[in-house]
């Protein structure tokens, strides 16, 4: 028997707390997708900063710190001479911590040629690509980064936060902050591997770790008490920086960052070539901490070529997207007539190249911190309190219902308490276009759908299902609609497992957000006493896929509304609530399932929501839902087996290609724009028309 599919589970960095620019909501969505961080003992990570000195070389050390009276050597035995614990000093936080530096500095010294060097800020702001608003209380910077007027993010190397006591609120207080610094540098810097930071409570210091496969803390050590432990951590962070790359610290020498005017670019290295960006295309997959941190740009090769760059972390044991795509047309070469074939090439975005990053000859993977046994899960708890403070949202991401998930639970299913090695790769397409979200034309929008859809037909009729179709997926390049991101297709009958999925939830399946078979025929009770058969584990097939193609479909014309709709009185507040119905954002939503399932509210929802202009256009939408119920039945009609027939795979595929191409016909020159555009536009600012305008024009005024 086939294992089950990995559950899909819902991002709240993708959803609407975190994309309100409320800087402490966006920590708990942050929060809540990790939802836990691994705790360690201290040696383990260590061992991911790098060497420490040698016992002799600490004894040398130790020796010129008392000397140069950082240490004071006497009969109470070996202390610092400054630096007292601070939940016995009268000072400031910051004034208490303020020997910490000086402490640090003479460390540091004793690497010859260290690229870092400490700074006490905070009250400083970093710069920010994102206007994160943040201020770490401290942080290793770049050396030569250090005189600069402002820091900026992309050149700290290790964030810290500083508290005099360690009670509950402080710890919980310095862990928020740690982590969102951690955050911010790996979700806004594309030359940032990982990350580490450190956080002190009184006398207790902790050094944390950030990959894209966890977050790990170590178990603390005594600042005072363990004064060769502090030694050895700042000497291995100043031997890690010594390098010109220091990517022992987290940074990829495999990356250029150059400025563009008032923007940043960078140069990826892949094999033997070298691209440079032109713009960002979709860099939401950093949003998530712990996943693959995927980034895609617009690039140019050297020739000139306009080409997409996707860098990401796949789990070790999975093939890259572009081996992915290499079997699948291996699979069509089988299965499919020539014509076929070629017309699959077509509506599949074109691979150029793909290679795993390798840094210094090794490939870069995430490193195993500690063993089974040797290791704790810790959970995170989470109290969400608005702040005045606000960042930006990533480029590319799906548009979401705009309610707010943080007191709401967005988990499906239980993620087992395995850590992946991932494996970062690089692969390099040869299609550049617009996602579908981005059309703005209704009949090149419904075109761009329907390419999509015929690449998912010659897919299926390979055997592999796509199983994260979206409206950012489906691209429109050169008037022709292509289907890309293939990093979660596999064949139908294929056993192998991948990592869990991840993303918004508004196009993915009732019954897989449900993990079950919703349309089984109704039987009559089974005589008492007789044995159930056992169930199969629920698969994804490709009516799921489908399925996801109506959810694009439906989405497109709750999402937005015509140019010509949008200076009339339509009810655009309406509108939104049954979008906020139908795409809830979150997992287990009824009204979202009633919405695909109940044709009668759908019918209604329609009625409400579609303006004059575009209701004949997508008239069919519960016709295209309707024959899905009955495609749905047809397959579970002999549940246990779910019988996935040609046929059924033909008709289905005919009727969904008939309903989008009867739309298209239909769309003549109709022009969309954004729903949340049309109500920003139409609501009123409090206060009257005489009301001052805003003093912090732009941006949100900050409140320490």
């Amino acid at each position: 028997m086939l294992s089950p599919d990995t559950v899909p589970v819902a991002r709240h960095t993708s959803q609407a707390d975190y994309r309100t620019g409320d800087l402490k909501l966006g920590r708990i969505a942050v929060l809540a997708d990790l939802r836990r961080y691994l705790q360690v003992p201290f040696d383990c990570l260590m061992k991911c900063v790098g060497a420490g000195p040698s016992q002799p070389d600490l004894q040398q050390i130790r020796n010129k710190l008392t000397k140069c009276k950082i240490l004071t050597d006497n009969k109470s035995g070996l202390r610092w001479t400054d630096f007292t614990p601070p939940a016995t000093s009268e000072e400031s936080e910051e004034n208490a911590f303020k020997p910490l530096g000086r402490i640090i500095a003479k460390i540091l010294a004793e690497v010859t040629d260290h690229g870092v060097s400490f700074l006490a800020n905070p009250n400083g702001t970093p710069l920010s690509e994102r206007n994160n608003t943040s201020r770490p209380d401290g942080y290793l910077v770049l050396s030569n980064k250090k005189t600069e007027p402002k820091i900026h993010w992309f050149d700290i190397a290790v964030p810290f936060e500083f508290k005099k006591g360690r009670d509950i609120k402080s710890l919980r207080d310095d862990e928020e902050k740690i982590i969102w610094s951690l955050h911010n540098i790996m979700r806004e810097d594309p030359l940032r591997r990982f990350a580490f930071g450190i956080t002190i409570e009184d006398t207790q210091l902790r050094l944390w770790l950030s990959n894209r496969a966890l977050l790990a803390v170590t178990e603390p050590i005594n600042f005072f008490e363990n004064i060769n432990g502090v030694i050895s951590l700042f000497y291995a962070l100043g031997f890690a920086s010594a390098s010109s790359a220091v990517n022992e610290l987290g940074w990829d020498p495999t990356v250029e960052r150059i400025r563009d005017g008032e923007v940043f670019q960078y140069k990826f290295t892949i094999g033997d070539e070298v691209f440079t960006t032109t713009r960002e295309l979709a860099t939401y997959g950093t949003d998530s901490m712990v996943g693959r941190g995927t980034r895609v740009y617009e690039a140019m090769d050297a020739e000139g070529k306009k080409v997409a760059v996707k860098d990401s972390w796949r789990e070790a044991g999975r093939q890259s997207e572009g081996e992915i795509l290499k079997n699948i047309l291996a699979s069509c070469e089988k299965k499919l007539q020539p014509d076929e074939l070629a017309n699959a090439k077509r509506y599949f975005v074109g691979v150029r190249l793909w290679q795993d990053v390798a840094i210094d000859d090794t490939r870069d993977e995430t490193p195993m911190v500690a063993e089974e046994h040797n290791r704790t899960w810790v959970s995170i708890d989470l109290n969400p309190t608005l702040s005045t403070n606000w960042h930006l949202s990533s480029k590319g991401d799906v548009p979401d219902s705009g309610q707010l998930s943080a007191l709401f639970s967005t988990q499906l299913g239980i993620i087992a308490h395995k850590i992946p090695c991932r494996v970062h790769t690089r692969t390099v397409f040869h299609d550049v276009g617009v996602a579908l979200k981005d059309v703005t034309s209704l009949a090149d929008n419904l075109t761009c759908l329907s390419g999509a859809l015929m690449a998912l037909y010659y897919l299926h009729k390979a055997g592999w299902v796509h199983r994260d179709f979206s409206v950012g997926n489906a691209i429109w390049v050169e008037g022709v609609g292509k289907l890309g991101d293939f990093e979660y297709a596999k064949e139908i009958d294929s056993d192998t497992s991948n990592d869990v999925r991840t993303g918004t939830m508004h196009f993915m399946a009732v019954e897989v957000e449900k993990q079950g078979y919703h349309f089984l025929p109704i039987l009559n009770p089974r005589p008492r006493g007789t044995r159930l058969p056992t169930r199969p584990p629920f698969r994804m097939n490709f009516l799921h896929d489908i399925e996801s193609v109506w959810w694009a479909f439906t989405w497109i014309f709750f999402y937005y509304t015509d140019t010509t709709t949008a200076n009339t009185g339509h009810c655009f507040d309406t509108q939104w609530q049954q979008f906020q119905l139908a795409f809830p954002g979150m997992v287990g939503h009824i009204s979202r399932r009633d919405f695909f399932t109940c044709i009668e509210t759908l019918e209604s929802s329609c009625n409400t929501v579609l303006s004059e202009t575009c209701f004949d256009v997508f008239s069919d939408i519960p016709h295209f839902a309707k024959a899905l119920h009955d495609g749905y039945r047809m397959a579970e009609a002999e549940y246990p087996s779910v019988v996935l027939s040609d046929t059924l795979r033909e008709n289905m595929h005919g009727k969904a290609a008939k309903f989008l191409h009867g739309a298209q016909e239909r769309a003549g020159v109709i022009e969309l724009c954004l729903l949340p555009n049309v109500l920003k536009q139409k609501r009123p600012r409090p206060g009257d028309e005489t009301s001052p305008p805003p003093k912090y024009k732009g941006k949100k005024p900050r409140h320490d």
